[in-house]
């Protein structure tokens, strides 16, 4: 508010308003984009990439067979219905001598299915495991890589607690995306050759009109259509809250656990202040939601349930009590009645697909939401990072060899101006110390790193060499020390013995023993050490760029300089930016550049 006083007094009308504006840009947030069509589609699209990698044909493969086991299954079905038709008049009949070919014919078909059920879920489990680890990888490694798992958070919409849309709801599209498809390939199997003995078996109703009669061939197929409709538009209307219940207490199970993980990773930090009884006012509160969804759900599923139960007992009945009649005056065979039943169970089960699979469709429909909303977030924030979002500067690679400011200016969340038309150059090898409030500095270093988007300008990186950045803290994974230290794995690139030597130039000769050994080093290394792991880090990799910030905040003065000097002679080569407050007085930097920041 003072500075806006400053500029009234001081400023033209003209400036401030330019300010102003710029102001208001700088501090928008990336807003969330509408993406058209329905979700399904988008998701199905999504998968559909799976055909455009080189396992494409193994992926094809699995699909076909599936599809010719699902088949095959109706056709199974199909000759046990005509089985339950034969044995049935045989038993009408009393021909005790049919009955052992029967019990074969039995033995031989219930195998079969038997044979093929296990093939189907073989192929179904290979298939769902394949699908998941595409959109895993697609989902996961676009999220984890330029930062954007950080930037993130400057992103308007839904796409919060991505470690549950990537573990748990990727898993759930994957897996049901695949039953969906061979259910409902089985269903329109199952309704094409099935509806066909309805039509034959069932034969034609007679309704007497008047003095003439009204003929209605095939009558139980209508019938099925009728009693499928009616339960599928009862099913749609009952269990439509039921999407909604299921998203929300999705998103409170993942809240819930966004909740406890943060609590263990500030465990420390808990137990020092005795802030217990607050982490757990808070847990609860996370958990009193659950209890709310878990309401609303239940209140869904039971009004769901209480409808489908009993259309499942009367889908069992109704054609044996509309049949009846015929089959007591004669005009239909006992094993007929009992494949019409059967037939007019499989049509209305293939109808009722809809109905059935509601609940789930409702959980697959909720959980593919949340996967599209991280990915298409994911998506969008590449345009919005590279300029084309309002209020966000340029961070982009050049084909050149300097590392670039052109006119930047940063904005603080609270809209205060940190860095005003800030520019400069620096060379490959140039040792530079930019001087700046610390507030600016972290801006400035979090601007460089591609973390924050509030500004306006430019920064112009060489692409041919990535920057090394080293922040207040290094990333250690929960991984073997070699690894924390050279990124990789088998670091083949490494002897053991010149990792030993720089631990012992950092100051951490008691680790060069632990090199193999996999701890928590977060919680296992104080601060100081952390930092001069970070050093460590620096000299091994030998990046041909360093920007530093704050990355000896928690070393003393001798021991800060210490390992700055070990860093320019061990790599003369390496530009070093150390982007520090003002108050710092740095030696053996070839250039001081002063970040121009806002005036007070």
């Amino acid at each position: 508010m003072f500075s806006v006083y400053y500029l009234m007094l001081f400023h033209d009308p003209a400036a401030l308003q330019e300010r102003l504006v710029r102001q208001s840009q700088t501090r928008a947030q990336i807003p969330a984009r509408e993406h058209s069509g329905p979700a399904f589609l988008r998701m199905l699209k999504l998968l559909a990439g799976i055909f455009s990698l080189p396992g494409r044909w193994c992926a094809a493969g699995l699909i076909f067979a599936l599809a010719a086991i699902t088949i095959s299954e109706v056709g199974l079905a199909l000759r046990l219905a005509s089985w339950n038709a034969d044995f049935f008049n045989l038993i009408e009949k009393k021909e005790v001598a049919g009955l052992p070919a029967q019990v074969w014919i039995l033995f031989a078909i219930v195998a079969g299915i038997m044979c093929l059920q296990a093939s189907s879920l073989e192929s179904k489990m290979r298939l769902q495991i394949r699908l998941r680890s595409y959109l895993t990888t697609r989902v996961r490694d676009r999220w984890m890589s330029e930062g954007r798992h950080y930037r993130l958070r400057y992103m308007g919409g839904e796409h919060a607690n991505e470690d549950g849309r990537i573990a748990e709801d990727i898993r759930i599209v994957c897996e049901m995306v695949v039953d969906f498809a061979t259910s409902l390939l089985y269903a329109a199997t199952q309704l094409v050759l099935f509806a066909g003995v309805l039509w034959l078996y069932s034969g034609p109703l007679r309704i007497a009109i008047g003095g003439g009669a009204l003929v209605i061939p095939g009558h139980m197929v209508f019938v099925a259509l009728i009693y499928a409709g009616i339960g599928a538009l009862v099913t749609l209307f009952i269990g439509h809250p039921l999407v909604r219940a299921l998203d929300k207490r999705q998103t409170a199970e993942a809240d819930y656990r966004a909740g406890l993980v943060n609590s263990l990773a500030h465990t420390s930090a808990i137990a020092l202040t005795g802030a217990e009884a607050g982490e757990r006012r808070r847990l609860s509160a996370f958990f009193d939601r659950i209890r709310w969804t878990w309401a609303l759900q239940r209140a869904s599923l039971r009004n769901l349930l209480f409808f489908t139960s009993g259309y499942g007992q009367l889908t069992a009945v109704l054609p044996l009590v509309i049949l009846a009649p015929r089959y007591f005056s004669g005009e239909m065979a006992l094993g007929t009645l009992m494949q019409v039943t059967i037939a007019f169970g499989q049509v209305t089960s293939a109808l009722s697909w809809l109905s059935g699979n509601f609940a789930s469709i409702a959980q697959w429909e909720a959980s593919a939401a949340r996967v599209l909303a991280l990915q298409e977030a994911v998506d969008d924030l590449d345009a919005a990072f590279a300029g084309q979002g309002e209020g966000s500067f340029v961070r982009a690679p050049v084909n050149g060899p300097n590392l670039a400011f052109r006119d930047l200016t940063l904005v603080s969340p609270a809209g205060e101006v940190l860095t005003e038309r800030f520019s400069a150059d620096i060379a490959p090898g140039e040792r530079v110390l930019l001087e700046a409030t610390p507030q600016a500095a972290d801006a400035l270093f979090r601007a460089v790193a591609g973390l924050s988007f509030t500004g306006a300008g430019r920064i112009e990186l060489p692409e041919d060499s990535a920057p090394h950045f080293m922040g207040e803290y290094p990333y250690l994974p929960h991984a073997p020390l070699i690894e924390a230290l050279t990124g990789s794995p088998q670091p083949e690139n490494f002897s053991p013995g010149e990792i030993a030597r720089i631990l012992v130039d950092a100051g951490l000769a008691r680790l060069a023993p632990a090199l193999e050994r996999t701890v928590n080093w977060e919680q296992d290394l104080g601060i100081e050490d952390q930092q001069r792991l970070g050093f460590a880090i620096a000299l091994l990799r030998k990046p041909p760029w360093i920007l530093m910030h704050a990355a000896a905040s928690a070393l003393s003065e001798p021991a800060e300089e210490a390992l700055m000097r070990l860093l320019t002679t061990r790599l003369p080569e390496t530009a070093i930016i150390r982007i520090a407050p003002r108050s710092i007085a740095e030696h053996g930097f070839t250039r001081r550049i002063s970040v121009t920041g806002a005036k007070e």
